[in-house]
């Protein structure tokens, strides 16, 4: 009886193998319904954030920057190196790296 139990389940274990092309179609998809919409700021907001970069950029002061790419939210820390308006991007400075990022992509910054 016992054999009996084990050749039913060997019956079945081909079907639980897995393909690496299959596991990599499964963490794109995970990856895909993860990412959101870009964000729409009102002005109300944009002119906070205004505000909260040029302290930044005066002051040499840290600030947390939420900021969209690809649907994926990232988290940055830094100080406002440059704030362009003709080109709408922003350059944060980390310690010894600087990163760009485009004004319509930012969805918040908080002092840090």
């Amino acid at each position: 009886m016992s054999q009996h139990l084990q050749r039913g389940n060997l019956l079945w274990e081909s079907s639980r193998m897995f393909l690496p092309e299959h596991k990599e179609a499964l963490l794109d998809r995970k990856q895909q319904l993860k990412k959101v919409k870009k964000p729409q700021l009102d002005e109300q907001e944009l002119e906070e954030i205004g505000i909260i970069v040029m302290d930044s950029l005066k002051h040499e002061l840290n600030v947390h920057v939420t900021y969209w790419e690809d649907g994926i939210l990232h988290n940055l820390v830094g100080t406002v190196d440059k704030f362009d308006w003709s080109s709408k991007k922003l350059k944060l400075k980390m310690s010894e790296e600087i990163r760009t990022i485009a004004i319509d992509c930012l969805k918040s910054v908080a002092r840090q």
